[in-house]
């Protein structure tokens, strides 16, 4: 009698303490396998997604996911058209329109930057104080749209594009500090805090806002066909992405050390800067109002009539089909407004 309930007593106690074993939420069969694709590597500019997976948001949601790294070579937006991968923290939302008018099936379904985070840096011993001074001279760009923002704030004072030569950013600052590259990109939360820590602040910079140019930048982008075939899966991974965003923001210094594990070579001092430079960009404007993530309407046919009136469209493009806010509107806002 001992052996026969004994053994099933411990077979029982072996089941119940697998499933004390495994993580909350769903169980690991249930998850769907998603995948994430970043405009750039492993840093605080993406926090919210380490922190949404880190804690668990995704599982709640029913997601097994995967952050790919981005880089120089990589258009995140053209991997989403390929169907390598689900989702993608892409350029602009200038990227997303210029993809569509190229028949690219991709679709915003949030914006986290409010305003453009770009800046050009040049040294003042370099003669260049003015756009007009850039003729002749080797501009290093990103090609994930910063491109079609800096020619247009050429031709926004008559300066022709083709009269600068362009070429790939570095993943460093060192071609710019050789002197290999005139002019430089930063944004004022990497590169430029880069530059300053390591004690070059003699610098001229050029913002796009002082020629009047705010473009929403770092969209989260998906598929036609996800949006078509799993409209549910884009829901889930919409809700948890901004509620880990949402939460990085309210929790600086966990979200950094959640940050420093994709990647431990990176420095913690850099990385908590550029998080805190990030929240102001997320919170920045309709972010405050309304909550992380917004495309806001005005704003949008902003960067369209921007980009036609600069070359970068030949045509309008229909904005029904390149952004929804039907996703977002759905994500409650104890999970995309920061208190």
């Amino acid at each position: 009698m001992y052996d026969r309930w004994g053994s099933r007593t411990v077979a029982i106690g072996l089941v119940l303490a697998l499933a004390a074993a495994l993580p909350s939420g769903r169980p690991a069969e249930a998850l769907e396998k998603v995948s994430l694709r970043l405009k750039w590597l492993h840093q605080a500019q993406f926090a919210g997604y380490y922190v949404a997976k880190e804690k668990g948001f995704y599982r709640d949601e029913g997601l097994e996911m995967s952050i790919n790294p981005g880089g120089p070579q990589i258009v995140a937006e053209n991997l989403i058209a390929s169907g390598a991968d689900d989702f993608a923290h892409g350029g602009g939302l200038e990227t997303t329109l210029t993809a569509r008018q190229k028949g690219l099936p991709i679709v915003a379904v949030a914006v986290l930057f409010q305003k453009t985070p770009f800046l050009l840096v040049t040294k003042k011993d370099s003669g260049i104080t003015r756009l007009e001074d850039f003729p002749g001279k080797k501009v290093s760009l990103w090609y994930t749209g910063m491109q079609y923002i800096v020619r247009g704030m050429l031709k926004a004072r008559g300066v022709d594009p083709g009269k600068i030569t362009e070429v790939p950013q570095a993943v460093t600052m060192a071609p710019f500090l050789r002197g290999e590259v005139d002019v430089a990109s930063v944004t004022p939360y990497n590169e430029l805090q880069s530059l300053y820590a390591d004690g070059h602040r003699d610098l001229v910079l050029f913002d796009p806002a002082d020629y009047g140019i705010v473009v929403p930048r770092d969209p989260i982008v998906t598929s036609e066909k996800m949006i078509r075939d799993r409209p549910e899966v884009v829901q889930r991974f919409l809700r948890a992405s901004l509620r880990g965003w949402k939460w990085a923001v309210e929790n600086q210094a966990e979200a950094v050390d959640i940050v420093l594990k994709q990647n431990p070579s990176l420095k913690r001092d850099h990385q908590a800067a550029m998080l805190r430079e990030v929240a102001k960009l997320l919170q920045w404007g309709p972010g405050t109002e309304h909550g992380i993530g917004y495309i806001d309407r005005k704003t949008a046919e902003f960067t369209q009539k921007f980009l036609l009136e600069h070359g970068q469209l030949t045509q309008p493009v229909d904005l029904e089909a390149a952004y929804t806010m039907r996703f977002w509107n759905e994500v409650p806002a104890s999970a995309k407004v920061v208190r």
